[in-house]
């Protein structure tokens, strides 16, 4: 008898091969747009954090509009148990020609902390040496002159550098090149040329305890009222939120989607049986079942389904990555990881023959519940 249900499935897809198929093109969409959107989400989602990672290298951030952290405050937190590096960082703004520049001086024994990444060059061993930003355009062995500003009534102070190498931006942004033109140069240099003294306006706080996290930010807010205090785990909790709004979002596209395959379905399958009732009354009255009949039924519809899932899910990641190459062409910095991602793909090809069947309940219900002497009349 399953021979002949396949029989019976076979011969009525050959027969409307060309409605079958619209209705797997349905399908695809849906799963595609799912495959699609859920690849891109996770893959930006991914890139923001690694971006994270690099830009915020600690557990803790400590940032004051002024420069009034003390050597003693660093110190104070060196000493704690718990904490296992506390790195004083100057940040400025300034000018390079006719370019607005951040000015970063750190460390020297420290610098491999905060993972600068060279294009070319070297990075700085001793004060008056910098690193820049490749989006100044400046080649290493050459001088510069900065001009930096301490507030907006003060003359600029000018401090000239010498260009050891070139690092790679960190702040490039998956929407658009997005740059801080950053200039790194050793901190004792920077603080003497300024007049500073052992002062700072940032530090990068990493504990062992990861526990012990939001009591140290809380501390540091009790201890430096005016300062700004950041944490890791802050920052990731809200790429967390608003990727799942983007993707609340997208969910709704992918609803939008299916629910089209279901009323093509619906309709496709209520066209079918209709046109199929003299057959379905013949098939009845030869003593075939209407079980037989509904899994005939089924599974044709389960062939579109499942055919339209896998259609649309292999659609969906390379249109993904088709998406990334056209951004990339149009020039905007889209330099993203699109996984394949096994589990999305099988949840498409689920979805999409869940959708099949929903559309096409009714009308096979509505095909195997009537009596042969009604279809005839």
């Amino acid at each position: 008898m399953s021979c002949h249900i396949t029989m019976l499935a076979v011969s009525d897809m050959r027969a409307r091969r060309a409605r079958y198929l619209l209705l797997v093109v349905v399908i695809a969409i849906g799963a595609a747009l799912m495959v699609a959107l859920s690849t891109i989400s996770i893959g930006t989602k991914i890139y923001i954090q690694n971006q994270l990672y690099q830009i915020f290298p600690a557990d803790i951030l400590v940032y004051s509009n002024s420069i009034d952290i003390p050597y003693a405050f660093v110190e104070s937190l060196r000493s704690l148990p718990y904490v296992q590096s506390a790195e004083p960082v100057v940040m400025l703004t300034g000018t390079l020609g006719n370019k607005t520049v951040t000015l970063l001086g750190v460390p020297l024994s420290d610098i491999g902390y905060f993972d600068v990444e060279l294009e070319a060059g070297r990075l700085p061993h001793a004060g008056g040496e910098a690193v820049v930003d490749s989006t100044l355009g400046v080649s290493p062995g050459r001088d510069a002159t900065i001009y930096v500003y301490r507030s907006s009534v003060a003359p600029p102070v000018e401090l000239r550098v010498h260009v050891v190498g070139i690092m790679s931006n960190l702040l490039k942004g998956f929407i658009g090149p997005m740059s801080l033109n950053l200039v790194v140069v050793p901190l004792d240099w920077l603080q003497q040329g300024m007049g500073i003294g052992d002062f700072y306006n940032m530090v990068f706080i990493t504990v062992s305890d990861k526990s012990l996290i939001q009591p140290l930010a809380q501390a540091l807010k009790q201890r430096y009222p005016r300062a700004e205090v950041y944490t890791q785990q802050s920052a990731l909790s809200t790429i967390d939120s608003v990727f799942n709004m983007l993707n609340l979002f997208f969910l709704v596209i992918e609803a939008v989607a299916f629910l089209a395959g279901v009323l093509t379905t619906f309709t496709v399958m209520s066209i079918t049986v209709r046109e199929r009732m003299g057959e379905i009354a013949l098939l009845r009255a030869t003593g075939i079942s209407g079980r037989d009949i509904a899994l005939a039924f089924t599974l044709e519809v389960s062939s579109v389904g499942l055919l339209g899932g896998m259609a649309g899910g292999v659609a969906g990641y390379f249109g993904a990555l088709g998406i990334k190459d056209l951004l990339t062409r149009l020039g905007y910095f889209f330099d993203v990881p699109v996984p394949f991602i096994p589990s999305i793909f099988a949840l498409g090809v689920v979805l999409s023959l869940l959708v099949a069947l929903a559309g096409a309940l009714m009308p096979v219900y509505r095909a195997v519940t009537l009596r042969p002497l009604e279809i005839l009349r």
